[in-house]
Formats: C-alpha cells, structure tokens, sequence
C-alpha cells in the first residue's frame, strides 16, 4: 500500500500542517484496515511526490519530466526517520514492485524519499539489500 510519510507524527511539523484537513489521519486509517485485515502487506510512505502525473520511464523522458537524476533511494524503516523533500514516483513505482518480490518485506512499512544519483532500479538483489537494511 502506498501511504504517506508522516502519518505517524501529526502533532509535529511539518505534519501538523499537511493533516491540517485530515489527510495524513485518512492514510493512517487505511493502513490500519490493511494491517488488520490478516492479509501479508507492505507499507510505503513516500515523501512529496515528484515527476506527475507521468510514472512511465519513456513518458518521462519524451516530456523531460524531472526524475532521471532523482533516483537514488532514502530508506527508513517505518515513520519516524526520514523527513524526505521529495519521492520520484518512479521509485515508489520500482519500490512496489521489488516489495513483492522480497519476503523481508512482509508486514512492514518503509518511509521513502529520492536524491540525485542512481538507484537500484529494477535490481531486486539492490532493492532487498536496502529494505534490509532498517
């Protein structure tokens, strides 16, 4: 399930102002429906979302949309880590699905966030090394 950083800490800032409407508050209660439902899940908290709408490789490089240089991947391991500026949605994308393919995954949740550089892409032996490392 893709989420949101910051559904942990409302009562800090800068949460306190993106829930101002009860946004961070919703998320937090899907993942709850999700964690209860009895069913293996992974949680994805990405920091603000970049490259929009278009998630697709070719699109982006066709529209020269901003995420080619921003795939170098933050990693933390719930909600209370990172403060990411920002998250490609190519990584959130590359994220999810590497998340399937990783049984380290199940049952857990990631905060996300992208700088420049490279990273791991669609390497699944890249990708479990960082979900395992937090």
């Amino acid at each position: 399930m893709v989420s949101s950083v910051g559904v942990l800490r409302t009562n800090v800032m800068p949460f306190i102002i993106l829930n101002a409407f009860g946004v961070l508050k919703c998320k937090r209660q899907g993942e709850e429906y999700v964690e209860r439902s009895g069913l293996p899940y992974t949680l994805l908290r990405p920091g603000r979302l970049t490259d929009g709408p278009y998630t697709s490789f070719d699109l982006n490089t066709l529209l020269k949309a901003t995420s080619g240089t921003r795939r170098n991947v933050q990693i933390g391991g719930g909600d209370d880590v990172l403060l990411p500026e920002a998250t490609s949605r190519l990584v959130v994308a590359e994220a999810a699905c590497a998340a399937l393919a990783t049984a380290s995954t199940v049952n857990r949740a990631y905060e996300l966030g992208s700088t420049e550089g490279d990273g791991p892409g669609s390497d699944i032996n890249k990708w479990t090394a960082l979900f395992n490392s937090v």
